[in-house]
């Protein structure tokens, strides 16, 4: 298999070749893109999709580390969130970055937009975000008449979380196709002690067990345990969110990424160790990530609320995210809401209508999600970096500390993320 530096510069390019309808580069859902890595994962766990409910394709051939066989032992799927392609490619063993890694690092597309509610969902569903109707951080959601803060499940503004998950509340209510989970694959999700039993947790999860950890010590102590027991799960979805934190707070920095790189790669080794040689073998490992980051800073911050000229115009607040938002007009103001963006957007913006978005291929393939459209609204909006969309409702706190890197956009730096697969033994 090839995989020369020249080899791999041209998969980039290939990944980053923009559609002549938006000119903006579309997902590889064909069999380079991250649900694809699901797809994967089951078939190499011997399971058929249902015709009525297809997934995506498997990993391309050149992709597959089960080259369409039978996965031998566990499969371990592990998501590092925030971790970009480049950033790892250009890291060292000198930095931390193993080079077991980079010796197995290929390049996929993350799903658009790039943030972790809809890429976690596309992981979960093998199916990309037009499916599933799961489209931003924030989302309208038709059924509750309410804009909504996904992770929280809760109302724009409302201090409670999973206020909208009542005794009707279902993870139907949100996402329009079942999990992997319950389409026959035995999983178990492992991830933070914090996340136990949200709404938004149910959803992405549902029909799999859940195990928590609260460091990494105990992140590898429970992966160990997980690949330890006589029958262990076939599927394990793992975790890992400080690199997305820390660039969040202090910006997207190379020495972030090799150090979270060596921490993952310690905590493999340490899991590694708890195993005997055979089952350690026997496991396959296929580290990814949702999307990579972004530097901004508040001096680049387009917000929307303070701008009467264009807010009223709106039917309801901005969703999606600060990279990549989505627009709906009053009735009747949509040329009047394109026009009042234009004049206030930076150059380099694109403002393309959701429909045109959509049959180019920017969530997927159909069939689509029934509110695809109407989760959308009119216009998704796309900013250059390092600027970044933000919508403050009234009577809202301000953050006590401004986002210094942020993703949700289509620029290679978010879009473009690793794909590193391989033994446990290879990995660790």
């Amino acid at each position: 298999m090839e995989t020369s530096e020249a080899s791999i510069d041209r998969e980039v390019e290939r990944l980053l070749e923009v559609h002549p309808a938006t000119g903006v580069p579309t997902p590889a859902y064909g069999g380079r893109s991250l649900p694809n890595v699901a797809s994967s994962a089951v078939g190499a766990l011997g399971r058929e999709p249902s015709p009525a409910v297809p997934l995506l394709p498997p990993l391309a051939d050149d992709l597959d580390p089960f080259e369409g066989r039978r996965a031998e032992g566990p499969v371990v799927v592990l998501l590092v969130d925030g971790l970009g392609f480049e950033p790892l490619r250009r890291g060292s063993a000198d930095d931390g970055v193993p080079h077991a890694w980079r010796a197995r690092l290929r390049p996929i597309t993350s799903v658009f937009p790039t943030t972790t509610t809809v890429a976690l969902t596309s992981l979960s569903s093998a199916e990309p975000p037009g499916r599933h109707g799961v489209v931003g951080h924030r989302m309208y959601l038709p059924a509750f008449g309410t804009v909504a803060e996904i992770l929280r499940m809760s109302p724009l503004g409302v201090p409670a979380a999973d206020a909208l998950a009542g005794p009707e509340w279902s993870p139907a209510s949100v996402s329009g196709v079942p999990t992997i989970f319950r389409r026959g694959i035995e999983g178990t999700v492992l991830s933070r002690d914090k996340f136990a039993g949200s709404a938004f947790t149910r959803m992405l999860y549902d029909g799999a067990d859940y195990v928590g950890y609260s460091t990494a010590a105990d992140f590898a102590h429970r992966l160990a345990e997980l690949l330890r027991r006589p029958a262990p799960p076939a599927l394990i979805f793992a975790y890992w969110d400080e690199l997305d934190t820390v660039q969040h707070l202090r910006g997207p920095r190379p020495e972030f990424t090799a150090f979270e790189a060596a921490q993952v790669a310690h905590i493999l080794a340490a899991a590694r160790r708890g195993l005997d040689a055979g089952r350690a073998r026997r496991t396959t490992v296929l580290l990814t990530s949702d999307h990579g980051q972004v530097p901004t800073d508040r001096a680049h911050e387009i917000a929307i609320d303070t701008m009467p000229e264009v807010a009223t115009l709106l039917a309801r607040p901005p969703t999606g995210d600060r990279r990549a938002g989505f627009f709906s007009a009053r009735r009747g103001e949509v040329e009047r809401l394109h026009a009042a963006l234009s004049e206030r957007l930076p150059p380099g913006h694109r403002i393309l209508p959701v429909r045109s978005a959509v049959d180019a291929g920017l969530f997927g393939p159909p069939p689509f999600h029934p509110e695809l459209v109407e989760r959308l609204g009119d216009f998704v909006v796309l900013v250059p970096s390092p600027a970044s969309i933000t919508y403050r409702i009234p009577g809202a706190s301000v953050r006590a500390h401004a986002s210094l890197g942020v993703h949700g956009g289509i620029e290679p730096a978010e879009f473009v993320v690793p794909l590193v697969a391989g033994r446990l033994t290879d990995l660790a």
